[in-house]
């Protein structure tokens, strides 16, 4: 039965992530809500099935036994109905969860021994069929508990134990070879059912825990923003209540200019007052002279926010805890009032408003905003400045942290865009790349009699081929699929990529490899991709001159844990060591440089090196760097090695092979379809066009309706908007069960072109390809051992084409 996964909101409370229990308890409850959400469905299908077992049985079991039984049964469910009423009724989120888990086992033992006890009391020793019956619903029963309990494996196994293991034990109890035979098969059953729910168990619980973890994440965020709001409300209310205390200064300062003569007594208790207020409040209170080179008060908050005491008040001015582009931003702003209140005396005095570096006295920054004033006589000409300081640095440091997160988002949108484009474009390019290379290839093979067009054709088909590599990056960096893995001849890799990577500059490189260097089996535009991009790592690092070594050995890897500490199983490995001497890398950045986004260069995207890694890993190999700063870095690549595979000679130096039979392509490009049928008809096919899979399956039904089969069907991927070729080979099985066919696909990366057989096809052919490419792919499915009984009549031995250019290596 198929369980349905909720969010974690739904299943018990909004507050559940600000109970403070663990991820384990969150992990907990949601496996609680998914094993009572099937409880009435196992409530019924215990009841209805006991039910058939009593109505059977009862003409071979005595019927007192069956009654007690059934009413075991009723009972326990009855107490099951009860459970899931306590659980709906129960508080949520539940403050237990372990007891209700153990609850929930405990009264799956209890159902299971019921049920097992049909194997005791019920069993049937005089009628097999009865037996048989019996077994079919305690098995079934078994095979229903691993979808029911799939949230929980030990619930599965309380209840799924008691109930199968008895009735096995009474068939080896009867001792006679089918019984025992029909005993080891129900132990298989069992095995079987145990190893399929903890699968499953496994699946749900990892989905349970990634949405847990989701929801926890996004629930931070959630109290981040609200924690941000509050603040900036607060901020907001108490810079009021700070002007608020400004105009009040003000206010007590002018009472007591027109008062000094006749009321001291006023005066002192006023400047009382006011000391009171400036020495209980954290901001600091601060008057100083128009240049700011003394001030004449500061509040003892001072020591608090720059370390500064009153006993350092004389020796005190603005730059003394101003930098220099803070101190020059106070000035213009003073100047800038100096010049409105001559401009516009009328206007009196305006507040003004800035936020500064400060300079701590230990060294530190604080940033700090500054509310000020200029200070007026009597006269109104100004006479200097006062103001208040609020220390902002925790403010920004939020709101610092909250940009960034804004802009890892931005960044991560923008970069899952691109890749999306990215995929779509190399896609398309490959379509196009397809009708390109095949038919350059085409034509070499039809005009190798025209000596002068060959290498024109030479050239156009080497360009293509590049053009196909470079798709093949795109499709890594957008999807990131798994690699099809061939033999791969490293030498050329790297001369390749070495060339490509350093084309135009003036870096030289050096080579040196085992002369008897192993072969691997890997993705060789994957590969490309790796050393292409340590080989720009290493060309950015040296933008002048310089030279790269690369070093290629075979390697035994005896015991990884003791020896080299390497990430890697014991085996045989291929080791590539490439060598800069560029400015190196910094050690505090030598940890990062494989995360995703992390770039020290000011235009990188931060993907190369991550790239590397993920293709690195995905090949079953490693990667590892060593650097000092001035000298050069070292990147080390490990891969699996296939030291028994020998080097063969490439599809292209193997020629075209011809051969007969009839053969179906399915392509939504009309260029590619007509193509394909110029190149395979050339091989010696008859070809059939359709250009979606329902045009296909009427094509394929309609020729074995004529008793004239097709041989071999061709079916592209991706078509859009109609019939693809997984369900149209997976329709095509049901009027063929032999049926034959190729994937093709302009998404080289798509898990299904790596992993072709397990989803019915006999193999891949990924786009661009050529008319070498198509022909020896074609024959070798065709001329498999393994090939149907139906494989067309013609030669095995391929034919090789008498041009020099359609045998040579590209």
């Amino acid at each position: 039965m198929p369980m349905s996964f909720n969010n974690p909101t739904d299943l018990n409370s909004p507050n559940t992530s600000e109970s403070g229990d663990s991820p384990t308890d969150d992990l907990r409850r949601q496996q609680i809500h998914q094993l009572f959400s099937v409880v009435p469905i196992a409530i019924l299908a215990s009841v209805v099935n006991a039910s058939l077992v009593g109505f059977i049985l009862i003409e071979v079991i005595r019927p007192s036994w069956v009654i007690g039984w059934l009413l075991g049964i009723l009972g326990i469910n009855v107490v099951w109905a009860g459970l899931v009423m306590a659980y709906r009724r129960a508080a949520k989120p539940i403050t237990h969860p372990q007891r209700w888990l153990t609850g929930f086992v405990a009264g799956n033992l209890g159902s299971g021994l019921l049920w097992g006890s049909a194997g005791l009391i019920l069993y049937p020793p005089s009628s097999p069929s009865h037996e048989m019956f019996l077994a079919l619903v305690l098995g079934g029963m078994t095979a229903g508990s691993t979808a029911l309990h799939a949230a929980y494996f030990p619930a599965f196994l309380a209840y799924s134990l008691p109930t199968i293991l008895p009735l096995p034990i009474q068939f080896f109890l009867q001792g006679d070879s089918p019984h025992q035979a029909v005993g080891i098969m129900g132990l298989l059953f069992l095995s079987v059912i145990i190893v399929t729910a903890r699968r499953n168990f496994c699946m749900v619980k990892d989905t349970l825990t990634l949405e847990t973890e989701n929801f926890r994440l996004i629930q931070h965020l959630e109290d981040a923003r609200t924690q941000a709001e509050s603040l900036n409300h607060s901020l907001t209310k108490e810079i009021a209540q700070r002007i608020d205390i400004e105009k009040e200064l003000r206010h007590h300062k002018d009472h007591l200019e027109s008062l000094v003569e006749t009321r001291s007594a006023d005066l002192k208790a006023s400047e009382a007052r006011y000391r009171m207020v400036v020495e209980k409040i954290s901001d600091v209170i601060w008057v100083m002279n128009l240049d700011g080179s003394t001030f004449s008060y500061l509040s003892p908050s001072l020591e608090r926010l720059l370390g500064y005491s009153s006993q350092d008040l004389a020796s005190l001015s603005l730059s003394t805890f101003l930098p220099a582009v803070s101190l020059e931003k106070m000035h213009a702003v003073i100047e800038q009032e100096l010049h409105r209140l001559r401009s516009h005396p009328h206007e009196g005095i305006r507040p003004f408003s800035l936020v500064l570096e400060h300079r701590h006295r230990n060294g530190h920054p604080v940033w700090a905003e500054i509310r000020g004033s200029l200070l007026l006589d009597r006269t109104h000409h100004p006479i200097g400045v006062t103001g208040i300081t609020r220390d902002m640095t925790e403010r920004r440091k939020m709101e610092e942290e909250k940009h960034q997160l804004e802009a890892q988002l931005l960044r991560s949108q923008k970069m899952e865009a691109v890749g999306n484009l990215a995929g779509g474009i190399a896609h398309d390019f490959n379509n196009f790349l397809t009708t390109i290379l095949g038919n350059i290839t085409l034509a070499k093979h039809l005009f190798q009699s025209v000596s002068q067009d060959k290498p024109y054709l030479h050239r156009a088909e080497q360009a293509a081929r590049r053009a196909k590599d470079l798709t093949q990056q795109l499709l890594t960096f957008s999807k990131g699929g798994d690699p099809i893995k061939q033999p791969v001849d490293l030498k050329e890799v790297l001369k390749e990529s070495s060339d490509l990577a350093l084309s135009g500059s003036a870096i030289t490189c050096q080579i040196i490899s085992s002369p008897h260097l192993w072969m691997i089996e890997a993705d060789s535009g994957q590969i490309s991709q790796v050393m292409q991009n340590l080989m720009i790592n290493a060309r950015q690092a040296m933008p002048d001159h310089g030279s790269i070594t690369i070093h290629a050995e075979n390697f035994h890897l005896s015991d990884p844990d003791q020896i080299s500490r390497l990430p890697l199983s014991a085996g045989s490995y291929v080791k590539v060591s490439i060598i800069d001497q560029g400015m190196g890398i910094d050690t505090d950045h030598l940890n990062k440089i494989f995360e995703p986004y992390f770039s020290t260069k000011p235009q990188g995207h931060g993907l190369g090196l991550a790239s590397t890694y993920a293709i690195m890993k995905k090949h079953g190999g490693h990667v590892s760097v060593e650097s000092r700063i001035g000298v050069g870095t070292t990147f080390t690549l490990y891969f699996p090695a296939s030291p028994n595979l020998l080097k063969t000679n490439t599809s292209h130096q193997l020629g075209i092979c011809r051969g007969q039979g009839k053969v179906l392509v399915m392509d939504d490009e009309d260029s590619i379809r007509i193509m394909a049928r110029e190149m395979l008809a050339h091989c010696g096919y008859q070809v059939l066009l359709a250009q979606d899979g329902h045009e296909a399956l009427a094509i394929y039904k309609q020729a074995m309706e004529s008793h004239t089969p097709i041989d071999l069907v061709i079916l592209d991927l991706t078509v859009p908007g109609k019939l693809g070729g997984l369900e149209t080979l997976a329709q095509l099985r049901q009027v063929d069960p032999q049926v034959k066919a190729l994937v093709s696909s302009g998404y080289s990366t798509d898990p299904i072109m790596a992993n072709f057989a397990s989803h019915g096809f006999a193999g891949v052919i990924a786009k661009p390809y050529s008319m070498i490419d198509l022909s020896q792919m074609v024959h070798n499915v065709l001329w498999h051992p393994a090939s149907s009984s139906r494989a067309p009549q013609a030669s095995p031995i391929p034919y090789r084409s008498a041009s020099p250019l359609s045998s040579s290596s590209n």
